[in-house]
């Protein structure tokens, strides 16, 4: 026997088992569900052209993320300097490539902001700071 399940909250289940003559067994086991997402948002990138970092996205498994709905990104005075929208996790080319209106930024720390889609429909935010070198 090979029971399964995938709770969305963490309960108690109860099991009862029998053998050939009729005999049983019962036990409660308690399955904790951790509900913490994992991303990883670099902290540095350089959009040299060199094909390694060259733009800032987020990392996450997509059996937790599903979708970025919305990633965006602040210089230090609070201009908003990229805005993406439905963006998938950790693909590059959506992400972010240094510049605004078409021209390159020079090395800063910028500060993110990211609307997450889960697998479950929940919504979680994440902010945090990326330094752009060059």
């Amino acid at each position: 026997l090979n029971p399964t399940l995938a709770p969305s909250e963490s309960l108690t289940v109860t099991l009862l088992a029998f053998d050939s003559q009729g005999c049983g067994a019962e036990d409660n086991i308690f399955l904790r569900v951790d509900r913490r997402t994992s991303v990883y948002a670099p902290n540095v990138f350089s959009p040299n052209g060199d094909g390694r970092n060259d733009a800032f996205t987020l990392f996450a498994d997509n059996r937790q993320v599903v979708n970025i709905n919305k990633l965006l990104i602040f210089d230090r005075w609070g201009n908003q300097v990229f805005e993406g929208m439905n963006m998938r996790p950790g693909v590059e080319a959506d992400g972010w490539d240094g510049t605004f209106r078409g021209q390159p930024l020079d090395l800063a720390v910028f500060a993110f902001f990211a609307e997450l889609e889960l697998a479950d429909g929940r919504v979680e935010l994440i902010k945090g700071d990326v330094t752009l070198l060059r």
